[in-house]
Parts: structure tokens; C-alpha cells; sequence
């Protein structure tokens, strides 16, 4: 990676570099045992030698300063903080402590399950069955049937009553809530993340040197936020993210095709007033003509859009304000303060999912899913286990 920087950017910036690097290790080190990975009964179960060290390393700090300490070459910049897209606020706003996702993506290293993202959840419900689980898919859930503070059954249309010792719930919070029969205790209204539009798409075989990510910038990128978070519009000049997952699996697609998708940042539906059922076609078409004009120029004559998911259809598949991004990560809504994974006064109930602790992504999905067994199981520390591929190179 250092040699990378040194050619796209001069040997200043990847000395630059490598000292980014080793401050986003020691930041991964300090939060992920004791803050990431770690069930929070309240805000002062944080006060531990490691906030201390937390805070002493710049956790608390800007992300977007932090980073520019290292690196002063915008596009290097960019690099490393566009993540924070994925917390849902803009670099400028983003605490320090999420630059882990950075880590994650340029150190650690990304890995991508041949089958496709669908292998995961294949390959864990699989696990799980030989285990015992037994799953009952196609099942809707119409509501917890409580005694005192516990819930006693599940009840569903198709089979009717499920007695339960306990309940792990990992709907949205306005479903979970309705479920639950209650009203969150809270006085801060919360805050959603950005959307985004994406689309699916197969075409001819594109040049193998294609990426299986490419990050397509738009010049205005700092405006990018304030389109899409404060005015609730789309972004004036898009940044994209490409993906073509045929490149390091070609079994998704014919020979001789790529299968491809889009991705652009978008407004939630609490922030824009889009009606995308009416322009979502339309805006893809866009997209498509802008990749091609960026990145593969015979793209717009020969794509086949397949699918296109737009904030509207993430709304209508249950997410809350039409994002897959859950709540946005400001300091309000992080650690402790975000929605706890326990329900007051319900002793058997527990939540899951990118709306609790720790947060969206799916490694933290996945992680929200073992603390929720913790607090069931009544497991109160576990031996570490950090999520390090060591994919990267120095």
C-alpha cells in the first residue's frame, strides 16, 4: 500500500501514510475488545483505563482533522475518511473513533465470499442448523404475548403461538417498539442515515483490469453531505461507488458478462422530499451514462439494468426512514447512548441489529448478534477476539 501512495502521491505522503496506518492499528486495538465488541449497562460502564487511552490517541478528536495530521493531499484525504459516509454524518462532523472502518477497509483488509454476499448468511444459517436451530422462514410475526416483564410467546400468522424462554428482536426500532407494545424512553429524537440508490446491472465483459471496487469521485465530493444530509437533494455531481463482484468471483455471471452494481449516497426520506418511484428509473439511467463517461465508456449502450433498490423500496422492505444504513453515528447515538440492547422493564427481550449497539456494518451486525446472546446467556466477558484478516500490506 506504501508503495502505492509513494507512486500515486510522492514518498512525502507515504511516509504520510504509514504513520495514518499506525494510528488507526493502535485505535482499532484500544476501542474494539473494551467499546466495539462489549455490552454497555450505561454511560459510566465507559470510564476504564482504556477511554483514557481512547481519548490520550484522539478518539474523541474530528476524524477528518485526524487524518489531514497525516496526509495532506486531498485525494488521500478522501481515502480515509469517506467511510464515514457508512456512520452516517460527514468527515468534518465524524468522530475520530469511527475512522476504525477505515482500518478495516485499507488495513485489515476486505475479503468477498465466492457464491456472493449471499454465501454468509448461507454458510451461518447452515451452522446453525447443525446446531439445532430450527428456522421458520416466510413467518410474519403479528405480536409478543407478555406476562409481568417477560415475554412468554411469539405469535405469527402462519403457525400461530411460539412459547419462548427468551426473544432477540432485530427489526427496526419502530417495529421492534410496536411489538413490544411500548415507547422508547427517549428525549432526543433520532437521527437516520443518508440513503442510497443502487442498481444492478449486467453487461458484456468489461476490461478484466476493472477493480471489483472502483471509487468514482465527483469534483464537488464536499458539497456531497450537505446535498444529501442538510438539503435532502441529490448530490449536484455524484460520487459512486462501482462494484463488479464478477471480478473476483466469475461465477456470478454468463461467460463472457460482468455483472455490475451502482451505488450513489441519497437522501433518507425524512430528510428529501424525492418521489422516487417516479425518477428512480430515470436517475439510474443518469448514473449509468456517468459511469461510463468515468470508467467504462460502452457502458451505457450495452448495460441491462436487472434491479434498482431506491430509498422508497428500502422503506417499503421495513427500514426505517428508507435507509440500510440504520441510525446515523453521531456522539448522541454511539456507545452507550445509542439504543440499548436490553428493553426496560421486559427481562427476556433483546435486540439486535444495526439500530443497537455497536452499530451498522455487518461486522458489527454480526457483533450485535453475539452481545445479545451475552445478555441472554448471561456471559459478561469474553476472551478477544478482534476482526484482523491482515489482508493489507506495509
Amino acid at each position: 500500500m506504501a508503495d502505492a501512495v509513494a507512486e500515486f502521491a510522492g514518498r512525502e505522503q507515504a511516509t504520510g501514510y504509514r504513520r495514518l496506518r499506525a494510528w488507526l492499528t493502535r485505535l482499532y486495538r484500544t476501542e474494539f475488545d473494551g467499546f466495539i465488541a462489549a455490552n454497555f449497562d450505561s454511560p459510566l460502564s465507559l470510564l476504564t483505563p482504556r477511554l483514557a487511552q481512547l481519548i490520550a490517541i484522539g478518539g474523541f478528536r474530528n476524524w477528518d482533522r485526524m487524518v489531514k495530521r497525516y496526509l495532506s493531499d486531498p485525494r488521500l484525504q478522501r481515502i480515509f475518511t469517506f467511510q464515514s459516509l457508512y456512520a452516517g454524518v460527514a468527515p468534518r462532523d465524524a468522530l475520530a473513533v469511527y475512522a476504525v472502518i477505515a482500518y478495516m477497509d485499507t488495513v485489515s483488509g476486505v475479503v468477498f465470499p465466492r457464491g456472493g454476499v449471499r454465501a454468509l448468511p448461507d454458510a451461518l444459517a447452515a451452522a446453525a442448523s447443525d446446531a439445532g436451530v430450527q428456522f421458520r422462514y416466510g413467518t410474519t410475526v403479528t405480536a409478543l404475548e407478555k406476562t409481568g416483564g417477560r415475554v412468554g410467546a411469539v405469535l405469527t400468522e402462519q403457525a400461530g403461538r411460539i412459547s419462548c424462554d427468551a426473544v432477540v428482536l432485530t427489526t427496526e426500532l419502530p417495529q421492534t417498539y410496536a411489538l413490544l407494545g411500548r415507547t422508547p424512553r427517549r428525549a432526543l429524537r433520532l437521527r437516520h442515515s443518508p440513503s442510497a440508490v443502487v442498481a444492478h446491472v449486467g453487461c458484456p465483459a468489461v476490461a478484466s483490469q476493472t477493480a471489483h471496487h472502483t471509487i468514482l469521485f465527483g469534483d464537488a465530493w464536499d458539497h456531497t453531505f450537505a446535498d444529501i444530509i442538510g438539503a435532502g437533494q441529490l448530490m449536484r455531481d455524484p460520487s459512486l461507488l462501482v462494484t463488479r463482484p464478477t471480478a473476483s468471483d466469475p461465477t456470478l455471471a454468463p461467460r463472457g458478462r460482468d455483472l455490475l452494481y451502482v451505488l450513489a449516497p441519497a437522501p433518507n426520506l425524512e430528510s428529501g422530499g424525492i418521489d422516487w418511484d417516479s425518477v428512480g428509473r430515470g436517475y439510474v439511467d443518469d448514473l449509468i451514462a456517468l459511469v461510463g463517461q468515468r470508467l467504462l465508456p460502452g457502458l451505457p449502450g450495452s448495460a441491462t439494468v436487472l434491479d434498482v433498490v431506491t430509498p422508497a423500496d428500502w422503506a417499503r422492505r421495513g427500514m426505517a426512514a428508507g435507509s440500510p444504513f440504520a441510525l446515523a453515528h453521531t456522539f448522541a447515538q454511539t456507545g452507550p447512548f445509542r439504543p440499548a440492547n436490553m428493553v426496560r422493564g421486559i427481562d427476556n427481550a433483546v435486540l439486535a441489529g444495526s439500530s443497537t449497539v455497536p452499530g451498522v456494518g455487518v461486522p458489527t451486525t454480526l457483533i450485535s448478534g453475539r452481545l445479545a446472546a451475552d445478555r441472554i446467556t448471561g456471559v459478561s466477558k469474553r476472551t478477544p477476539a478482534r476482526i484482523d484478516m491482515k489482508a493489507g500490506s506495509p
